[in-house]
């Protein structure tokens, strides 16, 4: 039965429809508006986040709904009933009226205020807008940046930004979920924009969105669920942002950004956070003479006391150490040369980071005896810490070595045990190329013996067109579903009985035990699958038994019967 205002109430479940008035009544949905000449409304109906609905009213009186939330348990959400209803109170006269046939092409509202804007005098314009901002603080504080002439303060910036932040913090001044998303986005658009302005030459009001989205976002993460990453991203963006811009300045830009970046890089609130280390990357870049390098040093040194306060836990991670060190060495080589270098690198071995450069540099200049030494002791070491990722490090600069030397064997017992380790394409490549073609046969059998992962086993299979053990390896194994995922198309062409059944037996176990619609359309993909492969009249034995065996789960039907 199509759904319409008359009987929405009898077709959605009373439990979605009682949900949907609450958000009615606790005024959730935003921004409802009707579009004639689409005959639809819009809104945003705020949720677990900021969903978007729409409502079109067709020719035939029934409805069309969308919404952009997750939901899959059924055809309508909660989201779609709150709109209903807030239609229903605020379009009476819209509800039996038959819309009217929709024009071939839709003029937008942008383009109603284009038409309007253009027809208005100057006087007129600078009236309403003046009016405008009166009640509206939001638009006021954008219209001064985007107007700049030169004259905005960094304070103006930053208001701009506490305004975005402001749009997601609750009763009590946390940023929730939700909350975090909202601000978000909006300082996703102010990036945005910066971005333009950056790219048009406008450096100066880009720097200024920059530095106001990193002073007022990196305080108020602190107060925030950012479990989304959405909140963090944007002082990504922010720090990106900076770091193009400064490649862009002018001589006192740069001064200035290089004052601006050592002073946050200082704060406490950016410690424990890379954005400290990228804006004492974009210091360090701009150090050109003895004083900027005194005032970087100094500034290393703040840090570093400040990090190692007895009330941080008297406790400094060797990441911010070997930061810190890296910083120090880049000074180094600008300004003191080679050998001043080498001895601050040997100082300070015992980081792991500083280790590694030690070795590059030594193999580079063809020290190996210094660079085995070292690379020795960090395997050593990383493995007493019990820290593979680490010992694999080490041991890649171990074959980069060992490949210098031309030490064929060595470098094949090397590149072997590190591709089993890591499962690098780069180093399966290096044996292939290393190997004769007539030993190549037996090697890959004595390297899928020690194979211990299915994936990396599946993509040696593929790689090596044995496509027969392949298939073997996706019948048998565990993971079935993700190998057959991984290679799909090359084995439907050579296995498609073997391939259908695989699919048959996926969709029923996804089916069988579904708990919503997307789970029934993921279980349905499979069979179109099966489908494609020439087994039609298959599925229809499937949907057939399906519908026999479920014949009250209306979500499954009704996806069973789009095949």
């Amino acid at each position: 039965m199509n759904l319409t205002f008359d009987n929405f109430k009898q077709i959605i479940p009373s439990q979605i429809l009682s949900r949907g008035r609450d958000y009615l009544q606790k005024r959730q949905i935003l921004d409802l508006s009707f579009d004639e000449e689409e005959w639809a409304w819009d809104a945003q109906v705020e949720g677990t986040d900021l969903y978007d609905v729409r409502i079109e009213h067709l020719s035939n009186g029934s409805l069309r709904c969308s919404c952009t939330c997750p939901y899959d348990m059924g055809e309508y959400c909660k989201h779609i009933a709150a709109v209903l209803y807030a239609v229903e109170e605020a379009f009476p006269d819209q509800l039996s009226t038959k819309p009217r046939k929709k024009p071939a092409r839709r003029q937008t509202r942008h383009d109603k205020l284009r038409q309007r804007l253009e027809k208005t005098s100057r006087e007129q314009l600078i009236s309403i807008l003046l009016e405008l901002t009166q009640s509206d603080r939001e638009l006021l504080n954008q219209l001064l940046i985007h107007l700049d002439s030169g004259n905005t303060k960094p304070m103006d910036y930053r208001r701009v930004v506490k305004d975005a932040l402001r749009v997601g913090r609750g009763d009590y001044g946390f940023l929730d979920y939700t909350g975090s998303n909202r601000a978000g986005r909006k300082l996703g658009e102010l990036l945005n924009q910066a971005d333009q302005w950056r790219e048009a030459g406008e450096i100066d009001k880009a720097i200024g969105v920059y530095q106001a989205v990193i002073d007022e976002t990196v305080p108020a993460i602190s107060h925030a669920d950012d479990s989304s990453g959405i909140l963090g991203d944007c002082i990504n963006m922010a720090v990106e942002g900076l770091t193009e811009a400064a490649a862009m300045q002018g001589e006192v830009g740069r001064e200035s950004l290089f004052t601006y970046c050592l002073e946050r890089s200082r704060r406490k609130e950016f410690h424990g956070w890379d954005w400290g280390w990228d804006l004492l990357a974009i210091a360090e870049e701009l150090v050109s003479t003895p004083s900027h390098r005194t005032l970087f040093t100094s500034a290393l040194d703040d840090i570093q006391a400040n990090i190692s306060k007895p009330s941080e836990g008297g406790f400094m991670s060797d990441y911010d150490l070997e930061q810190i060190a890296l910083f120090r060495l880049a000074l180094i080589d600008r300004f003191e040369g080679e050998e001043a270098s080498r001895q601050f690198l040997y100082a300070n071995v015992q980081l792991d980071r500083i280790r590694m450069e030690l070795i590059e540099r030594c193999i580079k200049i063809g020290a190996l005896e210094d660079a085995i030494r070292q690379i020795q002791e960090g395997i050593a070491s990383s493995r007493q810490r019990r820290l593979p990722g680490l010992t694999n490090q080490y041991q890649a600069l171990r074959l980069k070595l060992l490949q210098q030397k031309g030490d064929k064997a060595e470098v094949i017992d090397g590149t072997r045990a590190l591709w089993l380790d890591r499962g690098s394409e780069e180093d399966f490549e290096l044996l292939h190329k290393t190997i004769s073609a007539s030993e190549w046969g037996t090697f890959a059998d004595g390297l899928i013996k020690d194979i211990r992962r299915p994936e990396q086993l599946a993509w040696l299979y593929a790689h090596e067109n044995r496509w027969s053990d392949l298939m073997s390896l996706v019948q048998t194994s565990q993971y079935s579903q993700w190998l057959l995922e991984a290679y799909r198309e090359p084995l439907e062409v050579r296995f498609p009985a073997e391939v259908a059944n695989l699919y048959e037996k996926i969709a029923l176990t996804i089916l069988v035990s579904a708990s919503g619609r997307n789970h029934y359309r993921q279980g349905v993909t499979y069979l179109r699958r099966i489908k494609k492969l020439d087994q039609s009249g298959r599925v229809d034995e499937i949907v057939g038994r399906l519908r026999s065996q479920y014949p009250r789960r209306p979500a499954l039907l009704d996806e069973l019967s789009q095949l």
